[in-house]
């Protein structure tokens, strides 16, 4: 490789695209560019040796990843550039220049969504009971399924959740982990000193004690945001349901519904 060229074979390449597939100069253009740019790539991830012979199915792969996660270009141009990247290896490979062809596993590659979260954990919550999970984490479960946002968490009251409990189990668990000795309606987040906590954090400090133990994402916020995009997948609910039941603006709900198209939506498993 000369220094007028990015990549191995440039030249008997680009003459290949001309005179045999009859491409335009532009698209021969783009495939130079997605070429070289990936050349560049693996010379930089092999600094010592970047040999051409040596270019595996995984190091195309990753290069692809990197612009899904790093350029944040679009599965359709992504898989674009991957059909240049077929075009060249196809041709060294024909030519033997290369020993085989290395990309027959990436046929039909797909990219994973950026996040990937767990829903519907709401109806699991007394499968938690009982363990050595601490009360806080339970009842942070319990207050973020019956639908209460981040900003009323250190206001809930006993009699705010009592009545809106169906399982038994989880009303018990909530009564016996309050004290009743100062008020017949206690915080549901309440301090050894003090009526309440006066800080999100303290309910954090926590339940990241306890996250080892529940295999999906327990802060507060990660939970809100689970829990929202649990009703949202719910697609027989219209969006007046959503509105109603979420307490949220119909900008919000226009986020979330981005959201739950975006991330890759798991269902909880017990």
């Amino acid at each position: 490789m000369n220094s007028t060229t990015t990549f191995p074979y440039q030249v008997p390449f680009i003459d290949h695209c001309r005179t045999i597939q009859n491409l335009s100069e532009y698209s021969i253009g783009m495939i130079i560019s997605d070429v070289g740019n990936f050349w560049k790539y693996y010379s930089i991830k092999f600094p010592s040796n970047p040999n051409i012979k040596n270019v595996a199915s995984s190091d195309v792969h990753d290069y692809l990843i990197q612009l899904d996660q790093k350029e944040h270009l679009s599965k359709k141009t992504i898989n674009k550039y991957l059909s240049y990247l077929k075009k060249y290896f196809i041709f060294l490979a024909e030519n033997h220049l290369i020993e085989s062809y290395p990309l027959f596993t990436l046929k039909g590659i797909s990219f994973k969504r950026r996040e990937t979260i767990i829903i519907n954990w709401m109806p699991y919550i007394s499968n938690f009971l009982n363990t050595s999970i601490h009360p806080e984490t339970i009842k942070l479960l319990i207050v973020i399924s019956l639908g209460y946002d981040l900003n009323q968490l250190l206001n809930i009251r006993w009699l705010d959740v009592s009545d809106k409990l169906n399982d038994i189990n989880l009303k018990k668990f909530l009564f016996d982990n309050l004290t009743f000795d100062k008020t017949p309606n206690p915080y549901i987040f309440q301090g050894k000193r003090i009526d309440k906590y006066t800080s999100i954090d303290r309910i954090t400090s926590k339940t990241k004690m306890d996250q080892h133990l529940i295999d999906f994402p327990i802060n507060p916020r990660k939970l809100r945001q689970s829990y929202i995009l649990s009703i949202i997948s719910n697609q027989t609910l219209s969006d007046e349901q959503l509105l109603d039941q979420l307490h949220i603006s119909q900008k919000s709900l226009g986020y979330y519904k981005f959201c739950a198209n975006y991330f890759n939506l798991i269902p909880y498993k017990k």
